[in-house]
C-alpha cells in the first residue's frame, strides 16, 4: 500500500455478489519469508504474531476472526449475524484504521484492518473499546440497515447461487442462512444480545504484525466476557450424484452454476482440488470466451477458505440465452473429457509452474498474509503462511491423482441455470448431458 492511499476515504463493505468476496477471499495467500509465535491467552484470545522481512514501512496490518458465522445464527433468525457484524464494521469505520474491510462467511466472520504505525495503540484501545461496549444503542442506524437489506432485490446471480446451495447441501443446511435473512423479524434488542453473546477474547482468532497492548481486552467489562461461546457443528454434504433445476427469471442473459463438493483444505486431496480449479479456470477461459465469444468472464472458485467443512468448485458465467445450452455442451465436453483422459505431464507441470509464480507474489505481500495468517490459524493449516510447503505440496502432484480425483468428486456435479426461455433445455437436458458425465 502507498504513503498516498492514507488520505484515501476508508472503504465501503463491498456489497456485491458473493462470488466477488470469494474471489478476493481466495487470493489472500502469504508471504515468503514470514514467521509466526502463536499464543493462546488465559481468557482464550487467539494471537499470532507475524514476522516478514518483506514488511512495509509504516504499515501495520491486523486481522481479527470472530469464530462464529451466520451459519450459527439462532433458529428462525437469520441475518441477526450480518446485521451485528455491520453494525460493528461501521463503529470500526470511525477509528484510526486507515482502511478497513469486512468478510461475513458461514462458519466465521473476518475484519481485516490496515494500520499507520504510530497509530497502532491507538487503534488497539479502539478496537478493544468497542469489544467490550455493553450495547451497541445504535438504534436508527440498525433500522435503517434492516430497512436497506428489506428493500434489496434478488438478481438473478443471488437466485442462481442460493438454487446452487439448496442441491448442494440440502435446503436445511446452515449455509443457506445468508439466503433466508428475514430482517423484519430483528431488532437492536436482539442484535445487543447476540453481540453480548460471541464477541468475547474465548471467541477471538488476531493475527497481527506489530505486539498488542499488554492490557489488550483485560480491562473490567460490564458484561461477562469469560462464558464459554456455544458454537453448533455445521454439517457436511450429505446429497451425492448428479442434481439440476432450471428456474425462469425475467433477464436479458442465463446466470450458470455448476458445481461439485471438494475436499477441505487439511486433507489430502486439497493441493489436487486446487490443481482441478486452475485447470478448469484455464480451459474454460480459452473454449467460452477466447475460441467461442460466449462470455465475456467465467469464474472458477474453490471455496475451500469460506466453507471448511463443505467446501466447494463452483464453475460460473452468464451467457445470452441462445448460448446456454451451447456452452453447458462445452463444459461438459470437458469434464467429460478429464474423466477419461489422465492430463499430460507436461500439462500438469505447466500449470504447477504457473500456480507456483502466482502465489510466489501473494506471499510476499504482508497486508493479505495477516489474513491469512488468522484463517491458517482457525482452520488448522500450517501452509497458509509458508510459501516452500505450499510449492512442495504442489510439486508432489501426479496425474494419477487428477485422475482419480475427477473419477471421486467430478461425478457428483449439481447445476443450476437462471435465466429466460429455459423449458426445452429443461426437457432435453437430462437425456443429453447426465449420461455422459458418468459413463
Amino acid at each position: 500500500m502507498k504513503k498516498d492511499d492514507s488520505i484515501k476515504m476508508k472503504r465501503h463493505i463491498r456489497k456485491g455478489v458473493p462470488l466477488v468476496i470469494l474471489l478476493l477471499v481466495l487470493t489472500l495467500t502469504c508471504t515468503l519469508s514470514a514467521s509466526v509465535s502463536r499464543e493462546e491467552r488465559a481468557d482464550g484470545l487467539i494471537v499470532s504474531k507475524l514476522y516478514s522481512t518483506e514488511k512495509e514501512d509504516n504499515y501495520e496490518y491486523l486481522t481479527m476472526i470472530l469464530k462464529i458465522g451466520y451459519g450459527h445464527e439462532p433458529k428462525e433468525k437469520h441475518g441477526l449475524s450480518n446485521l451485528t457484524h455491520e453494525l460493528i464494521y461501521l463503529l470500526l469505520r470511525s477509528t484510526s484504521a486507515l482502511d478497513v474491510n469486512y468478510f461475513p462467511f458461514a462458519e466465521y466472520t473476518v475484519f481485516a484492518f490496515v494500520l499507520w504505525q504510530d497509530d497502532f495503540s491507538k487503534f488497539c484501545s479502539e478496537l478493544d473499546a468497542i469489544i467490550q461496549l455493553d450495547a451497541l444503542l445504535l438504534y436508527d442506524l440498525c433500522n435503517q440497515l434492516i430497512y436497506q437489506h428489506y428493500h434489496t432485490p434478488e438478481t438473478p446471480t443471488n437466485t442462481g447461487q442460493r438454487i446452487i446451495y439448496e442441491i448442494l447441501y440440502g435446503p436445511t443446511h446452515p449455509y443457506l442462512n445468508g439466503f433466508k435473512a428475514d430482517y423484519t423479524q430483528l431488532n437492536i434488542n436482539e442484535v445487543n444480545s447476540w453481540f453480548r453473546e460471541i464477541y468475547k477474547p474465548n471467541n477471538i482468532i488476531i493475527s497481527t504484525t506489530a505486539e498488542l497492548p499488554e492490557d489488550f481486552l483485560k480491562k473490567p467489562s460490564g458484561r461477562d466476557m469469560e462464558k464459554i461461546v456455544s458454537v453448533p457443528e455445521v454439517p457436511a454434504i450429505s446429497a451425492a450424484g448428479p442434481a439440476h433445476q432450471f428456474t425462469e427469471v425475467h433477464a436479458p442473459f442465463s446466470t450458470i452454476f455448476l458445481s461439485f463438493p471438494g475436499p477441505k483444505p487439511n486433507t489430502n486431496d486439497f493441493f489436487t482440488a486446487r490443481f482441478i480449479q486452475k485447470y478448469l479456470q484455464h480451459q474454460l477461459w480459452l473454449r467460452l470466451r477466447q475460441e467461442l465469444g460466449y462470455c465475456y468472464d467465467v469464474q472458477v472458485n474453490y471455496s475451500y477458505l469460506s466453507e471448511p467443512t463443505a467446501p466447494n468448485i463452483t464453475i460460473a458465467f452468464q451467457v445470452l440465452p441462445e448460448n446456454t445450452e451451447p456452452a453447458l455442451h462445452e463444459v461438459f465436453n470437458l469434464l467429460e473429457k478429464m474423466a477419461k483422459e489422465p492430463l499430460p505431464s507436461e500439462e500438469i507441470a505447466y500449470l504447477v509452474e504457473r500456480e507456483e509464480k502466482y502465489q510466489r507474489k501473494n506471499y510476499s505481500t504482508p497486508r493479505f498474509l495477516s489474513m491469512m495468517d488468522a484463517i491458517g490459524v482457525h482452520l488448522g493449516i500450517t501452509w497458509a503462511t509458508d510459501y516452500e510447503e505450499y510449492s512442495a505440496e504442489l510439486q508432489k502432484l501426479t496425474g494419477d491423482d487428477i485422475f482419480r480425483f475427477t473419477q471421486t468428486y467430478l461425478k457428483n456435479w449439481r447445476l443450476s441455470v437462471v435465466g429466460p426461455d429455459l423449458a426445452d433445455l429443461n426437457a432435453n437436458f437430462m437425456q443429453k448431458y447426465r449420461a455422459e458425465i458418468n459413463k
